[in-house]
């Protein structure tokens, strides 16, 4: 419980370091980069960064296909690089989050060579295979069974091809995992993002594979768990399971089926994406009550959660970009910035902010499907447009530019130069569409600007409202014009609440405004929130 408690009080950042600082200009992010801006991290307030994956890798898919769990790849670096990183921010008092890729491995990984070697071979049992194929699909389309000639079996990939689902009935794979943590615990992590726990067990069935939440999914991870705490007790768990309920969070965050320490608030991951082709669509007709649902609004109003067992997150690596997702009108792309900055630090539960995020760094404008970069918008255009003829180019091309994942990996904006700061040499995937109105150079200029606005609140957060923020109580409402409360109180009984306004329309609100602590637009209140505009108020009671 120390581990949660002293976690509960940080503030996260995502990094994907391939888009975040070229040291050595060649127009891929790097570790020494991201080491170079880690004064800037500090002045921000960011107590831990999550590294999306750094190992060796082919980049199949974005490093979740990893070659060599104890290399970095030499696109970012060496591990002497990152000894360095690990070295400068203990000084700043920042945390290292590694991203740990425990379904699967890359099909060039040498277990799965090793396992090419036949049935004899001790590494095939790491992997998952079978005679013959059913009819489960892969999450990016198509079989999730790919045949191999030369032991005559079709191995099992929840993912891409190129990345082959680990057998974790084997022991082995749990105490390689464990050696994995080990050797970066070493370097000096301290917090391990256990990626896509919900399915290291899968089911094989007459009428498919179930691949999410199995019947062993616990014990398996329990007995990783069991390997890593014997000597490392201050290891920080952190469960990225995109399933997971409020339900199921207090189920496998607590006791006997407890499986991690925390875990990622996916409330607002789905809003806007297609009913029936997930990401790979759009649905226009997404609501703003989407952002107080059910789920949200439990993870809030449940005293049988704390603040430490969950992370909010409005996007990742696996999303678009905030403002372009959730803010319609590009001329409140400030004010509504700065409400979903509000709206994900004024909740109960450890904030992330993705990189960019604090800049408010839209989505790109892809003309062309060459431009695109993710293995999962690819795969898109062969499956949906090429075979399946459900959308034409142009529609899967405009759908993945507002929902695609490539968005939330472009490249971080420092300055107004010719690559924007990020290299001299032009980089591997495009800027934001509004890079040339925001960087960080030009924003920390700004006093009232979205940058400056996150540096405000998180200082708050820390100090004069930690006693609301990280340690009150918290509930959330929404009434009948969609406008969106978060009350939290303080153990003195003292009381303060953001008004949300996510809305392409005013509502009236009327509020002492000497009571208002942060307001998110440059406008002074007059007892009307405008469009996308939210504050932070002081009030009397939880009625008031």
């Amino acid at each position: 419980m120390q581990t949660i408690r002293t976690w509960k009080n940080k503030v996260i950042y995502q990094i994907f370091p391939r888009s975040f600082k070229d040291s050595n200009n060649d127009g891929q992010g790097d570790l020494k980069g991201i080491t170079s801006k880690l004064d800037y991290l500090q002045e921000l307030g960011i107590d831990a960064i999550w590294l999306n994956p750094i190992y060796e890798t082919e980049f199949a898919d974005a490093g979740y296909d990893v070659l060599d769990y104890f290399k970095v790849w030499q696109t970012f670096g060496t591990i002497e690089d990152f000894k360095e990183l690990s070295y400068e921010a203990k000084k700043r008092n920042i945390e290292i989050i590694m991203d740990l890729v425990l379904n699967h491995v890359s099909n060039k990984h040498k277990w799965f060579l090793k396992a090419l070697e036949g049935p004899n071979s001790e590494e095939f049992n790491y992997f998952i295979w079978s005679k013959k194929a059913d009819q489960s699909e892969s999450i990016f389309g198509g079989s999730a069974w790919e045949y191999v000639e030369q032991v005559d079996q079709y191995y099992y990939h929840l993912f891409a091809k190129e990345q082959v689902d680990l057998n974790w009935e084997n022991p082995n794979v749990v105490k390689s995992m464990a050696k994995v943590i080990d050797f970066w615990y070493q370097l000096g992590v301290k917090g391990f993002r256990l990626d896509a726990i919900q399915h290291v067990h899968k089911e094989l069935l007459k009428s498919g594979t179930v691949h999410s939440f199995g019947s062993k999914m616990v014990e398996y991870l329990q007995n990783l768990i069991k390997e890593i705490k014997k000597n490392k007790n201050d290891v920080f768990l952190i469960g990225e399971a995109s399933g997971i309920t409020p339900s199921k969070l207090i189920k496998y965050a607590n006791d006997k089926t407890k499986i991690a320490d925390t875990f990622y608030n996916f409330s607002w991951w789905w809003i806007g994406w297609g009913k029936e082709t997930g990401r790979n669509g759009y649905d226009p007709d997404w609501k703003v009550e989407d952002f107080a649902s059910k789920n949200a609004m439990r993870y809030q109003n449940s005293k049988l959660i704390s603040g430490g067992q969950f992370i909010n997150f409005l996007t990742n690596h696996d999303t678009s970009r905030a403002v372009s997702r959730y803010i319609k009108d590009q001329a409140y792309w400030d004010t509504g910035a700065k409400s979903l900055a509000l709206f994900t630090l004024v909740q109960k539960g450890i904030p992330s902010i993705n990189y960019g995020e604090e800049i408010a760094l839209s989505n790109a404008n892809f003309k062309d499907r060459s431009e695109f970069r993710d293995v999962d918008a690819l795969n898109s255009f062969k499956i949906y447009v090429d075979q399946k003829n459900i959308y034409t180019e142009e529609q899967m091309r405009e759908y993945h530019n507002i929902n695609g994942r490539d968005h939330s990996r472009l490249i971080m904006s420092w300055d107004d130069s010719q690559y924007h700061g990020f290299s001299n040499h032009e980089p591997w995937i495009k800027f934001s569409e509004n890079v040339g109105k925001t960087n960080v150079l030009e924003q920390k200029r700004d006093p009232n600007s979205i940058l400056n606005f996150y540096k405000q609140l998180i200082k708050l957060r820390k100090t004069s409202l930690k006693k609301y923020l990280i340690d009150g109580e918290s509930k959330m409402k929404i009434d009948q014009n969609n406008l969106i409360s978060i009350t939290r109180k303080a153990n003195d009984g003292s009381i303060i609440r953001a008004y949300i306004n996510l809305n392409n329309y005013e509502i009236n609100l009327k509020f002492n405004k000497k009571k208002i602590i942060l307001n998110s637009s440059k406008e002074i209140f007059e007892n009307k929130l405008d469009k996308y505009q939210s504050i932070l108020v002081r009030v009397k009671d939880e009625k008031n």
